[in-house]
């Protein structure tokens, strides 16, 4: 296995523990284990634990709000764009054995047992993805698709806390048949 096809490989592995199990519940022995190297290879590209993490987060982040851009520059209305946004996380909860959770909402859950420069990238994404929803939900007001009280920021970190929130209580309650339901309601909501 080439170099990078290996921290490719072990990257994915890590992250594919984290979102079904939770950072805390994942060592280089699984990552060992599931990619078939020894621990020591690993130790290699990652000297620590941290080091992993920063590195999955360094990836995902970018990559997850690329997404999130490309769904927003789209001529779609902010209604479409917006369900978009939700299906993001819905194909997150969908893909295995739907049973994973955003990367950065399982790390948060946890965040308490990380460092500060982890907490600060896992913050950069919530925020990025809030600051995102704004520029949604403005649109969607300014075209008449949206109606709702309040302000659009709260609203923004209401909906971003509803979908990562929902992956857990979904993965919890009755897997995949309960999100749509959670996110049509959010729709009454916001053409109240």
């Amino acid at each position: 296995m080439k170099p990078t096809d290996t921290r490719s490989k072990i990257l994915d592995t890590a992250q594919e523990l984290i979102q079904k199990l939770g950072v805390n519940a994942m060592s280089y022995a699984d990552i060992s284990t599931a990619v078939g190297i020894r621990k020591a290879s690993i130790h290699y590209y990652f000297p620590s634990k941290e080091d992993l993490l920063s590195s999955l987060l360094e990836r995902y982040n970018p990559s997850f709000l690329r997404l999130v851009d490309a769904i927003l520059e789209s001529p779609d209305s902010a209604e479409i764009k917006l369900r978009r946004y939700c299906g993001l996380f819905e194909d997150t909860l969908n893909s295995g054995e739907q049973d994973k959770a955003c990367l950065c909402g399982m790390l948060g859950a946890e965040v308490k047992t990380l460092n500060s420069p982890l907490a600060e990238q896992i913050s950069y994404f919530y925020q990025e993805n809030e600051i995102r929803l704004v520029k949604l939900l403005t649109q969607g007001i300014e075209t008449g698709v949206f109606s709702f009280s309040g302000e659009t920021a709260a609203m923004a970190k209401l909906i971003f806390s509803l979908l990562e929130g929902e992956l857990l209580i979904a993965r919890a309650h009755s897997g995949v048949a309960h999100f749509p339901v959670v996110v049509e309601q959010l729709f009454q909501l916001l053409k109240a």
